[in-house]
């Protein structure tokens, strides 16, 4: 298998309708789902492949908005979670930075945090962004640990802003700039 990225442990590649299996099942896990910004609704395997699908084609370099990358461990071919750049802005050199990973089994080991960190590298060395953002809920403290490790530092609340679990919780704004990325 060739890989798009390579991180210490992890290798990076476009997305794979050979894939949709796995994201689906993984995404009715709610325990995965709780914290992505998307996942209030149930998922099929066949709107994943055509995600998957629409999200593996090459981006005009001019008029890119999302770059999706699916990630795994090396040494198997099983996919981890996806991670991707998104609201990418030619003119403002920014994006929006997204990840999930699948496996809660694998949660708490670091790999979030080597994510977060060949996602900063790509979108600064790569794409020339000067910012990445991300939201994250105010309640998910070990992602907060894993993007602030990573070099992310808050900058803003938005209160009451997603309704989880049937109560209203706290969304935090989080950035990086490339001058004061700390590059690994």
């Amino acid at each position: 298998m060739s890989s798009f990225l390579e991180s210490e442990r992890l290798w990076f590649r476009a997305p794979s309708k050979r894939d949709a299996g796995f994201f689906t099942q993984t995404l009715q896990d709610p325990r995965v789902r709780r914290n992505l910004l998307i996942g209030r609704y149930p998922f099929t395997e066949e709107a994943e492949a055509k995600w998957m699908e629409r999200h593996a084609e090459m981006p005009a370099p001019d008029n890119a908005t999302d770059v999706i990358l699916t990630f795994g461990i090396k040494g198997s071919d099983a996919p981890l979670g996806n991670s991707g750049l998104h609201r990418i802005s030619a003119l403002h050199r920014h994006a929006e930075w997204g990840i999930f990973i699948g496996r809660p089994e694998e949660w708490g080991k670091g790999y979030g945090r080597e994510v977060a960190r060949t996602m900063l590298r790509y979108g600064f060395d790569t794409l020339n962004l000067n910012r990445i953002y991300l939201r994250v809920n105010a309640d998910n403290e070990r992602g907060i640990k894993a993007y602030e490790a990573a070099g992310f530092e808050r900058e803003g609340v938005l209160r009451s802003h997603m309704f989880v679990e049937g109560k209203y919780i706290d969304m935090v704004m989080m950035g990086v700039l490339r001058d004061e990325w700390r590059r690994e």
